[in-house]
């Protein structure tokens, strides 16, 4: 793996698990979802970055690639009835949405902050309304 892959794919994972993408040692989020202003080990500045709906899409489709399944082979194998089964679907699918969605956020934040992207290069760009 190249020295750049390495350093976005460390920067990421540490991100995902929630730390500061340059030192590893800081957080990036407050509260739930809101991104600091800066390390408050390294300093390294987070708070102009704007993710926007990137993690809602990726926490969605990872959701949705563990519940859909799962939810498959319950049914085909027990075939349980079926509004509890979909209460208990719905259930699982809410609280894994709630516990990945600020891996998700803080992965992509730290995957923008490695390639010094804000969030707002396209605006004014005369493509939007």
């Amino acid at each position: 793996m190249s020295n750049m892959t390495d350093t976005i794919v460390k920067a990421v994972w540490r991100g995902f698990m929630g730390r500061c993408p340059q030192c590893g040692q800081g957080r990036v989020l407050h509260r739930y979802l809101k991104v600091v202003d800066g390390c408050d080990h390294c300093g390294a500045p987070l708070g102009h970055i704007r993710a926007d709906d990137g993690p809602a899409y990726l926490t969605l489709f990872a959701v949705a690639h563990v519940v859909v399944p799962a939810s498959l082979w319950v049914e085909t194998e027990w075939a349980p009835p079926m509004a509890p089964f979909v209460a208990a679907a719905m259930v699982v699918t809410v609280v894994l949405i709630g516990l990945l969605l600020p891996a998700f956020k803080g992965a992509m934040v730290a995957l923008m902050w490695r390639l010094q992207l804000r969030g707002d290069e396209n605006q004014g760009d005369g493509l939007s309304g």
